[in-house]
This record gives C-alpha cells, sequence and structure tokens, in this order.
C-alpha cells in the first residue's frame, strides 16, 4: 500500500513534465460549456437559480492528448453573488454561551447559535469558484499495439448515457434527453450538481485501458481509487475504496450496444457489485429505441429488490418534421455509489411531442407532459405541462421552457416555472 501510495505521489509530476515536453504545441479548446437558469415562486417571492459548467481542453494531436476540466458548479449561483458582498460575522467563543455559574446555554443562545451555523452551512453549499473536475492524459498506439493507456484523476467516464458513441465513433447522439438541470431541477436528493447521467461513473485515481483493433467494438478496462464514498457517522470522505470496471461498446449502423460490470473492495466492508447495459435499435424508418438497464450498486448481504435497479425505456418515432418521444425512467435508490432514501419509489413518465429538428432546421420546439410517481409511504403524485423551445446560432444551443403544474391548487404562486439554458453545440 506504501509503495502504491508513492507512486501516486510521483506519477503526476512526471505526467506535468511529459505535459510540458509533448504539448508544447497544444491546442486549447471548451470542447464543453452550459448554463441553465430555473425562476420559480418560492413562499411568496420568484427566487431565479442557476448552474454553471465547462471544460477546457488541451489537444497534442491523435498520439497524445490531455483533458483538464472545471466546473462552475453551486446550487444556486445568485446566492453565491450575494454572499461575495457581505462577510460572515464569527462565532462567539464559548464561554460567551455560558452563565456566570457555568449553566448551559439558554434556549434562545441555542438557537442563535444554530442559526449562525445554518448561515455558515447555506454559505459554504452555495460557493461559486472555479473548481477542479477532470485531469485526463491519453497515450494511443501504445508500444505500436493497437492499446489506448488512459491516467485520470477526478469525474471521468459515465457508463451506459450513450455519450461515448458520439465523442469514440464521431456518431449522431443516442442518449435520452431525460436527464439535466431542466428534468431534474433539485438534482438528486436536494443536491442539483448530483445529477443522473448513464448507469455509473467512474469517480477516482487510476487507469483505463482501451483496445481500439476493430472500427466498431471497443473493450475498457478501469482500474482505479474510488473516491465516492462518505463515511455516514462523520460525513467525512472515505478513502481506500478501490474499483475495477469491465466495459464493452459495440457500434454498428442500426444497432449499438453498451454493457458493463464491475466491482469495489473495501477492507473490513462487504464488496460492492455493479452492472448495466444500453440499447439502441434504428428502424431505418424514422423510429428507433433506447433501453438503459442496471444496478448502479448493490452490497452483498444487502436486500436486493426493485429499487437496486436503474431502468429507462425510450420509444421516438419521427414523421417529417414533428416527433413523438416517450420515456419511462425509474429511480434507483443508490447512485454514483451514494445510497439516496428519498429517491425510494421515483419513477417519471414523460411525453414529448415536437416540431422541427435541431440537427438540421436549427430550431426546434413543442410540448411535454411529465408525470411523476412515488410508491413509498403513501402514493405521490405530480403533473406537469410544457411547452419548450430551442434553437441553434453562434455554436450554441439555446433552450427555454415554462412548466406549469395545474395541480398546485394550495399554491397559485407555484404553477409556473421558468427554464432557460444554452450549451455548446460544436
Amino acid at each position: 500500500m506504501k509503495i502504491l501510495q508513492k507512486f501516486s505521489l510521483i506519477l503526476p509530476f512526471f505526467l506535468f513534465t511529459l505535459f510540458q515536453m509533448s504539448l508544447s504545441g497544444a491546442e486549447i479548446s471548451v470542447p464543453r460549456f452550459g448554463a441553465a437558469s430555473r425562476g420559480a415562486s418560492r413562499e411568496g417571492e420568484f427566487i431565479v437559480s442557476s448552474s454553471v459548467n465547462a471544460d477546457i481542453a488541451l489537444d497534442g494531436g491523435y498520439k497524445y492528448s490531455a483533458l483538464l476540466g472545471f466546473s462552475f458548479d453551486a446550487r444556486n449561483l445568485e446566492k453565491a453573488m450575494a454572499y461575495r458582498s457581505f462577510g460572515l460575522a464569527p462565532m462567539p467563543g464559548m464561554t460567551a454561551w455560558t452563565s456566570g455559574s457555568g449553566s448551559a446555554v439558554s434556549e434562545e443562545q441555542y438557537l442563535e447559535l444554530v442559526d449562525n451555523y445554518n448561515a455558515l452551512v447555506d454559505r459554504m453549499n452555495n460557493q461559486a469558484v472555479l473548481s477542479f473536475r477532470i485531469a485526463r492524459a491519453t497515450i494511443r498506439d501504445l508500444f505500436k499495439l493497437p492499446l489506448e493507456l488512459t491516467y485520470f484523476i477526478g469525474v471521468a467516464d459515465d457508463f451506459c448515457s450513450g455519450d461515448e458513441f458520439s465523442s469514440r465513433f464521431e456518431t449522431d447522439p443516442i442518449g435520452s434527453e431525460y436527464r439535466g438541470f431542466f428534468y431534474f431541477p433539485e438534482g438528486i436528493g436536494g443536491d442539483i450538481t448530483r445529477q443522473y447521467n448513464g448507469i455509473h461513473g467512474v469517480r477516482g485515481t487510476g487507469f483505463s485501458f482501451a483496445l481500439s483493433s476493430w472500427n466498431f467494438l471497443t473493450p475498457l478496462l478501469y482500474i482505479y481509487e474510488d473516491f465516492s464514498f462518505i463515511d455516514p457517522r462523520t460525513g467525512l470522505a472515505d478513502l481506500g475504496h478501490y474499483s475495477g470496471d469491465l466495459r464493452l461498446l459495440i457500434n454498428l449502423k442500426m444497432i449499438k450496444l453498451e454493457g458493463f460490470m464491475g466491482t469495489t473492495l473495501a477492507r473490513e466492508e462487504e464488496p460492492m457489485f455493479r452492472g448495466g447495459i444500453l440499447a439502441w435499435f434504428d428502424s431505418g424508418k424514422g423510429a428507433n429505441f433506447l433501453f438503459q438497464c442496471g444496478i448502479p450498486g448493490w452490497k452483498r448481504g444487502e436486500n436486493f429488490g426493485i429499487d437496486s435497479l436503474y431502468f429507462l425505456m425510450e420509444p421516438r418515432i419521427r414523421f417529417g418534421i414533428m416527433g413523438i418521444g416517450l420515456t419511462f425512467f425509474y429511480h434507483p435508490l443508490r447512485y454514483l455509489q451514494v445510497e439516496t432514501p428519498d429517491e425510494r419509489g421515483k419513477a417519471d413518465i414523460n411525453l414529448k411531442i415536437s416540431a422541427g429538428d435541431l440537427s438540421t432546421t436549427g430550431v426546434a420546439g413543442g410540448l411535454e407532459t411529465t408525470v411523476q410517481l412515488k410508491n413509498e409511504n403513501g402514493a405521490e403524485f405530480s403533473l406537469f405541462i410544457s411547452p419548450f423551445i430551442g434553437f441553434i446560432t453562434s455554436g450554441l444551443r439555446w433552450d427555454a421552457k415554462i412548466r406549469l403544474n395545474p395541480l398546485a391548487f394550495d399554491h397559485p404562486g407555484e404553477i409556473l416555472e421558468v427554464f432557460m439554458g444554452i450549451q455548446s453545440a460544436f
């Protein structure tokens, strides 16, 4: 273990030296940029919350490439900007919370202390800073073999999202649009920085190996220290978990398949297992079907049930400029190694009717109807009706949506929500 720790300290310096030598003529680009805002009534006031993220890439050509990714993420960027203008007063010392006789603090003093603590927590949770996301270096044709070696630190690849086919095989996008801030403005468990994107994601420090012998098939192996775990007793990072994943992508004209299986091991803990598949079928006549199903994480000894599954099914039909898509999504209890009790028993049904095509005409609009169900401690039901429009101009995709909640009888001000966002389209 000590050898591995020393190696992990030396290797970044070695790679930095390699970058200096091999990337002197590197091109700098911004492959990913996105910003989204949501306006909604909360307790009688119209509140706007926003999120921004971006990647900065250093491209050294085909054989050597590197990526540095940074994110501007916060639960509420507007709060973050407000906090920049005001400092937070320090909490009083412990002597200020006891009487002369040394008795315990009064209820009023305790509540004031709690308010100060909550103000500090809110400030820390809404910082808008440039944060590290990913550092990745890739060497292709290693030892003159069809082998691709990647060293990564941070938020790496997402499995079974469909995005890998576009980046690796340069295909048209096949992934579901039912993801991201527009559909999950509260994020996962109330954290908007956590969003569904595929069945599992690699988060850690390690290596991936890919065989590139075939232009339609790519097997990959990931070995890494997984930093996705938090100690539930202390709230501190729980390091010392090591993961391995096998992944396979098959890219055909009418069929695209992706599958993975993996495990996570830690000392004095039961092993955790995961696996899943993505399948996409195209009829060639305007209809296609997307299927995602898997287990994001299951620990040996735990009960296995439907809440252990990530399940998404999405048939789509296009005829002329018109399109219809129906999405059914069942939320998993555990995602990215974190268990979120609020997601237990949740399911979404989304019907999308659109006119136009962003990839051809550059503009599209339509109407969505979303039903959200939760069958846990009593059934819950939500209904949203959302007209939307999107268009592409100057390398940016613009999206706007109005989400109506006709069931918000008791709170008329919460019937309407407004969404607007931009993202890179190049």
